[in-house]
């Protein structure tokens, strides 16, 4: 080892020492000469092979980065998620609070916010299960509320839930009056659900002057469960037919019943 180390510093220093014609120099040319083809063709065979090494290095580089994006995108889309949740519950409620402040509602009442939890799969009934019961004061017949207007009434109670009748079932009949009326008064009848969701006014005489656009409200006669004054729904269409005692009113609900997820009861 000793001797090769030497041999090389001498050969390294006659190289540097000597001109570009000296023997060491053409010893180089001749030397690269032979070797360049060799080399070439070296590298020729051995490209496809460094091509695939490093086709399987960016391959794992990309699917590295591409597990982090996804990670990222999920992170983001649950934020997104729970920020447009949180956006809504806030316009929920303060559609409530509205409606508290406008003096919908009078006084002595307690208004109990709860969440739907369920809703009826049959087409035959149309309710909803809230997360409050008897343990909350929640009682039979309590009527129920959102900030759109009136959901419906308390039919079932038990500790900790509710079932509540959607004013669109068929069997859910509520006490209303058309505003603004004539100089007679408002007009009033009974707001009816059906199989198909749809609620009409009925029993409202075919007198009575009525137009499309009217808002209708609870009407609150004694012996109502609903107080008085509860936004229901818009006059969409009034028909009259000449052998028939009472006008056709079908009415539009304020309140969307598919999207149904804060709501109130109201109790006393």
């Amino acid at each position: 080892m000793a001797v090769l180390l030497l041999l090389s510093v001498a050969l390294l220093t006659a190289y540097f020492r000597e001109s570009e014609s000296g023997v060491a120099h053409s010893v180089q040319g001749a030397v690269l000469t032979v070797v360049s083809p060799l080399q070439s063709g070296t590298a020729t065979v051995t490209k496809p092979f460094r091509d695939a090494w490093n086709w399987v290095g960016d391959l794992f580089s990309a699917k590295s980065e591409n597990k982090a994006l996804e990670k990222e995108v999920q992170q983001l889309r649950a934020g997104l998620a729970q920020e447009l949740t949180t956006q809504s519950e806030n316009e929920q409620l303060r559609a409530m609070l509205q409606f508290q402040e406008d003096q919908v509602f009078p006084k002595g009442v307690t208004l109990v916010t709860a969440r739907v939890v369920a809703r009826s799969t049959s087409a035959w009934y149309s309710t909803a299960t809230i997360n409050v019961g008897s343990g909350d004061g929640v009682k039979v017949y309590d009527p129920v509320v959102n900030g759109q207007g009136l959901v419906g009434r308390v039919t079932k109670v038990n500790l900790n839930a509710a079932q509540v009748m959607l004013v669109t079932d068929q069997q859910s009949f509520v006490d209303a009056m058309i505003e603004p009326g004539d100089a007679t008064g408002n007009a009033q009848g009974i707001i009816s659900g059906s199989v198909t969701g749809d609620i009409t006014l009925e029993y409202v005489d075919k007198n009575e002057k009525v137009k499309v656009g009217q808002d209708v409200v609870t009407s609150g006669r004694n012996g109502s469960v609903f107080v008085r004054g509860i936004p229901i729904g818009v006059v969409e269409s009034v028909g009259t037919q000449e052998v028939e005692l009472y006008q056709s009113i079908a009415i539009k609900p304020f309140v969307d019943f598919r999207k149904l997820d804060i709501v109130q009861v109201i109790t006393r």
